[in-house]
């Protein structure tokens, strides 16, 4: 099986049993640290927590090895994967499964880290010149450790392999040292060319992009202080990938989770901007936050059969995300108050992060939101920067026509995924009444998308 980041080979060993072999693509993140780490996790993860990860047996970082490439060889995961099994549950069923996963996000949340930044085992990665041991409360054997992170986005590659950019990649022990490594990382890319401008949109020159980036970096240095932020910065290890390729259940019994796959390029950040939801219970639009139950829109008697069976999926999509929330709050309460800061403080750190590639639009945005919103956001005193009204009059002329691109987070083979998903979900629903192709055609989206 191969994915956009890495390899997976089944093998069978001369007993008869079946092992794992996986091979990390080029871009999957740097060289030794990507396995390193992902060795890590899942070690670390399978001695202090209940979470059913798989099991290594044995693994390199050295491409100098007998096999010539970095590999990790794991236990085979038992279980079938829950888009097997969804569309067939009971909505109990489905209740249990997801207050299951709530509670073992919450034991993700609980573990206390040093600093922000990507998990490895100390003795097999001497090279580290920087790094924070865990504590010994979480770690006796002093075997672990907070090192560089093995984000994509720190593969700065040039022409001219000899060149230095400085950059800082991690560990970090504050919100403000990440968030201007962050702002600093693209300063570095745009100063030396090393940026990917997507689509013909307004980009801004590399003068504005740096100057804007400028004044990302004196907000990040007021976040170490700010009274909202503080209380939901800690350092924590977060799957940000739990699609239902990821989550194996047991075919007998769908509601129990047997194994959480796929730990690669999984990284220590801020709990608000770790936690998020599950990339399947993610709500519809103009869904209803808090204690409030979705309901059908008005006038759903008098749709026709399609808009009826399209209303009914957001409906079950809003019931489904709705438990979570609540489940959430209860199994889960720091990683539900984490996800209720108010948006725009996550769209600063990823936005700041795509400069490069996105232009000047996003990160101006947000910047002018915080810089209206100064005072209710929590700040005190006068903000650093400013914009004249002939200037945010100007970027929300742009801002219309920005396209709305996919975030880097929420990337196109995702979206294609989880669309594949939710039609089969659609075509289910509207089993009896419409053809396998009647339904497909009315899906609202292509099926590229």
């Amino acid at each position: 099986m191969e994915g956009g980041f890495s390899k997976a080979f089944l093998m069978k060993r001369e007993n008869g049993t079946e092992v794992i072999a996986k091979l990390p693509c080029r871009n999957a993140g740097p060289p030794k640290l990507t396995t390193a780490s992902e060795v890590a996790v899942l070690q670390y993860l399978k001695q202090n927590t209940n979470l059913p990860v798989p099991g290594v047996y044995s693994w390199s970082s050295n491409i100098l090895n007998p096999v010539g490439t970095e590999y990790i060889v794991m236990e085979k995961a038992g279980g079938v994967p829950l888009f097997q099994q969804w569309g067939k549950m009971s909505q109990l069923s489905k209740l249990d499964l997801i207050k299951g996963l709530t509670k073992l996000e919450n034991q993700l949340a609980s573990i206390p880290f040093p600093a922000y930044g990507s998990l490895y085992l100390r003795d097999p990665c001497p090279d580290l010149v920087r790094y924070q041991p865990l504590d010994a409360a979480e770690d006796s054997a002093s075997s672990y450790c907070v090192g560089p992170s093995c984000e994509r986005a720190y593969m700065l590659q040039t022409s001219d392999s000899s060149m230095d950019l400085n950059v800082d990649k991690g560990p970090w022990s504050s919100i403000s040292a990440f968030g201007k490594a962050i702002a600093n990382t693209q300063v570095n890319r745009i100063t030396n060319g090393v940026q990917t401008q997507l689509g013909t949109f307004h980009h801004g020159t590399s003068a504005e992009q740096i100057a804007l980036l400028r004044d990302t970096i004196q907000i990040m240095e007021l976040l170490y202080t700010h009274p909202i932020l503080s209380r939901h910065v800690q350092p924590i290890l977060w799957h940000s990938d739990l699609h239902m390729g990821n989550i194996l259940v047991s075919p007998d019994d769908p509601s129990r989770i047997v194994s959480l796959i796929d730990w690669q390029s999984i990284f220590i950040l801020l709990a608000f901007l770790q936690a998020q939801w599950p990339e399947f219970l993610k709500p519809p639009a103009n869904y209803p936050e808090g204690f409030v139950k979705p309901t059908l829109p008005d006038g759903f008697e008098n749709l026709d059969s399609g808009d009826k069976a399209l209303a009914t999926l957001e409906w079950n999509q809003a019931t489904i995300a709705k438990a979570y929330e609540v489940s959430n709050f209860l199994e889960n309460r720091p990683a539900h108050n984490a996800m209720n800061v108010p948006r725009v403080f996550k769209e600063l750190f990823v936005r700041c992060g795509e400069v490069s590639e996105y232009g000047v639009i996003p990160l101006r945005t947000c910047l002018i939101e915080i810089f209206e919103n100064w005072i209710p956001l929590g700040f005190t005193g006068v903000c650093p920067y400013s914009f004249s009204d002939a200037e945010i009059r100007e970027n929300e002329l742009r801002f219309q026509d920005y396209p709305r691109c996919i975030s880097p987070e929420l990337d196109f083979e995702e979206k294609q995924r989880q669309n594949k998903e939710l039609l089969g979900m659609f075509i289910e629903g509207m089993e009896g009444e419409k053809t396998v192709d009647e339904a497909t055609k009315m899906w609202p989206f292509s099926n590229g998308l």
